[in-house]
């Protein structure tokens, strides 16, 4: 077979093939002989039905067989002498079964992109310090106590710092609603209902509790906030909402006295050294789930930041639109209006679009060292996390696996441990520093 591979941008390429008159004779003569050992034609013996009869009675099984066989040598062959990664055949064209028996078509593939790793190993990051502080752990029981507190209505002073008022509000960005100008917003940055607020600045937006000092109950007060440039989600920080606040109630919070009577309220029979040493573990076990996710994002974000290379935009497409409904649905939950997403739906999709081009890359990135550290999934391993997903959905193990069989699943699953071990791979081989839990906010 004669191929001719003409690589194109966006991971495309084309393969122009042409098979010779006696291989394609050959090949046909395989597929002639596999029907005729299976037909079954009145007048003649299994196995015993001339040529001539098998290629005429089931002409186009047998062309649809040629081509597919064809089809499947020529990415064998693509894969093996011309060095193509190739993850699908998209459309095959100009089907040409000539005069002189030869065979050509053209064939529309999606290939894996090319790029040669940056050094990903040893990667500089900065971690928050392990260990859990008594200040910490204090701060963390303070936060339980509060969930024991006793609530005393004020009425006869305006409300200050550190108390509790509960309020309505409704913001506003240059008199449209925040959905409408930022449609990923979450529901309670543009309005709520009856929301208990402590009045202090990490409880709300910046500047929002410091507005509302002074009020009294029945009050309304217009307060306006900018989004600090430290705000988690990029897209919002920056901009000015106005709010319009009424304050409803104004409450004084009364905490429990931090001794055996309130441990046992948390947990009957304990004490409370018990309930601190219990804490304690379970900070200590959120924190490095912490630090895990912290090195992670340093480690992909420099690996990335050091790549630039062409994406199929078949995949990167599917992954957008995924993420437009993601969007959509969450939008929807919120509260906000159909109209309102279709007057978004422009910056909707570019949101999705650069998620998705990040998220693509990075798994072509993790894939290619997966490949150059020679990372596998074990039968074990892959066992295992079947059964998990089984005890998880309260499903048999067996019933579970048939499903996955039919449905490709296994695959799915080993790419997924696979990712997950090189990422412990990077995170292990990655060098840290701990600093300042200040100094990695960013």
């Amino acid at each position: 077979m004669i191929i001719n591979v003409e690589r194109l941008p966006e991971c495309k390429a084309i393969l122009r093939i042409e098979v010779s008159d006696k291989d394609a004779k050959s090949e046909r003569k395989v597929i002639v002989g596999l029907y005729a050992s299976q037909a079954k034609i009145p007048g003649f013996r299994a196995g015993k039905t001339p040529s001539s009869i098998i290629e005429k009675r089931f002409k186009g099984g047998i062309e649809n067989e040629f081509e597919e066989r064809i089809v499947k040598q020529a990415v064998q062959q693509a894969t093996e002498n011309e060095n193509l990664d190739i993850i699908r055949v998209t459309e095959v064209r100009d089907k040409n079964h000539n005069s002189d028996g030869t065979y050509t078509a053209t064939i529309e593939l999606v290939t894996a992109p090319e790029f040669s790793l940056p050094d990903y190993k040893g990667i500089d990051v900065k971690v928050p310090a392990s260990a859990v502080t008594e200040e910490q752990l204090s701060e963390a029981l303070d936060q339980i106590r509060e969930r024991f507190a006793e609530y005393n209505d004020i009425g006869d002073r305006a409300v200050a710092l550190q108390d509790f008022a509960v309020i309505d509000y409704k913001g506003s960005i240059n008199g449209k609603t925040v959905g409408e100008v930022l449609p990923s917003a979450p529901a309670t940055l543009a309005q709520n209902s009856g929301f208990w607020l402590k009045m202090a600045d990490e409880s709300f937006l910046p500047g929002f509790c410091e507005g509302l000092a002074g009020a009294k109950c029945g009050d309304t007060r217009d307060v306006s906030v900018t989004i600090p440039d430290d705000y988690p989600a990029e897209e919002l920080r920056g901009h000015t909402i106005d709010y319009t606040v009424e304050l409803k109630e104004i409450k004084e919070q009364i905490l429990p006295d931090l001794n055996d009577e309130f441990a046992g309220k948390v947990e009957a029979g304990k004490s409370l050294e018990e309930i601190k040493g219990s804490l304690r573990a379970q900070m200590e076990q959120q924190r490095e789930g912490h630090r895990r996710e912290i090195i992670t994002n340093q480690v992909l974000d420099t690996i990335n930041s050091d790549l630039d290379f062409d994406l199929p935009q078949e995949i990167v497409m599917r992954e957008t639109q995924s993420r437009v409904n993601d969007i959509v649905n969450s939008n929807s939950e919120r509260g906000i209006s159909e109209d309102e997403i279709m007057e978004n739906q422009e910056k909707i999709i570019q949101t999705a679009g650069e998620q998705a081009n990040m998220s693509v890359k990075t798994s072509f990135i993790l894939e290619q060292i997966a490949e150059a550290e020679d990372i596998k999934v074990s039968r074990e391993e892959l066992l295992g996390r079947v059964a998990e997903i089984a005890a998880r959905n309260n499903t048999p193990v067996k019933k579970l696996t048939k499903q996955l069989e039919k449905q490709n699943g296994f695959g799915r699953i080993y790419n997924g441990l696979r990712i997950q071990k090189t990422l412990d791979f990077l995170r292990e081989s990655a060098s840290i520093t701990e600093v300042d839990p200040e100094d990695t906010k960013d």
